[in-house]
């Protein structure tokens, strides 16, 4: 997967195993570094591996 390629509100569901209202919550809150192209938010590949990894330090340090 092209690390700049762009991740739909489903695929990142899939990635992070979470509903899809809690993504759109997420996006709308700015939770997660999405950006809302149309009515759709979209996802970098590389920044959403950045936000994951930031969540997994932080609850290691817990």
């Amino acid at each position: 997967m092209d690390e700049d390629e762009l991740l739909s509100v489903e695929e990142m569901t899939r990635i992070l195993k979470v509903s899809r209202p809690t993504i759109q919550r997420w996006c709308r809150d700015r939770k997660l570094p999405a950006a809302k192209i149309g009515k759709a938010y979209r996802i970098r590949k590389e920044d959403l591996d950045k936000w994951y990894e930031g969540k997994l330090i932080e609850a290691v340090k817990r």
